[in-house]
């Protein structure tokens, strides 16, 4: 661990021992929750698109807000964000997680967090593939499997999406139009950067990382 000082008003310093107060913890500990925020925040912005000032405070608000109601409004988050809503849960999972731990033993909750770190990293980059130029229907079958990480998504989940506007729900042979453009995904899509995707029978597809 590293000691960092910080310099404040007055007045921010006695919001802190206030909201400090109120959560029943050390002010230099609610301190340091305030920079883990924000700390997060901006990191975010270097690894993804960028964003402004303003947007991280939003980011921080909206994570304050939550932790203090426990209201976890996982979709309104996901959609404000520009992220899927199983990647927001895996965010706040791994920030209340690491937060317990922290504060009950900041040793032992190191590895805790380096694995939520880890799943939580997964998840972005799978949304990361999204931003990737493709076909239509490679899209709308990539969608579907990266709004259901590390599980298999059935066979009748893609068909039914990919052809959510056939007047049949779907072709004679949907299921061979998918297994095609899954093969060709793999290929020309998701092996340069990394990934494929598995099938199993009986199971559906899964995106996963290829190995190295």
């Amino acid at each position: 661990m590293v000691t960092i000082q910080i310099t404040v008003s007055e007045r921010a310093k006695a919001t802190l021992d206030r909201q400090a107060q109120e959560r029943k913890i050390a002010s230099s500990m609610w301190a340091g929750q305030l920079f883990d925020m924000g700390f997060a925040a901006v990191c975010g912005r270097e690894k993804s698109m960028p964003v402004s000032d303003g947007d991280l405070d939003a980011i921080v608000g909206a994570v304050l807000l939550l932790r203090a109601k426990e209201k976890w409004d996982t979709a309104t988050l996901a959609k404000s964000l520009g992220v899927s809503e199983p990647t927001v849960v895996k965010m706040l999972e791994a920030w209340k997680i690491y937060r317990a731990g922290a504060d009950a033993a900041p040793r032992q909750a190191v590895s805790t967090n380096d694995t939520q770190v880890e799943s939580l990293n997964e998840a972005l980059a799978m949304e990361d593939l999204l931003k990737l130029d493709m076909r239509k229907r490679y899209r709308i079958v990539l969608e579907v499997l990266v709004r259901a990480p590390g599980a298999f998504v059935p066979m009748e989940r893609i068909v039914g999406k990919l052809f959510e506007d056939h007047p049949d729900g779907g072709p004679d042979d949907a299921d061979g139009i998918v297994h095609n453009n899954v093969s060709l995904m793999r290929r020309d899509v998701l092996k340069p950067h990394g990934w494929t995707i598995k099938a199993s029978r009986g199971e559906g597809y899964r995106l996963e990382r290829l190995q190295a």
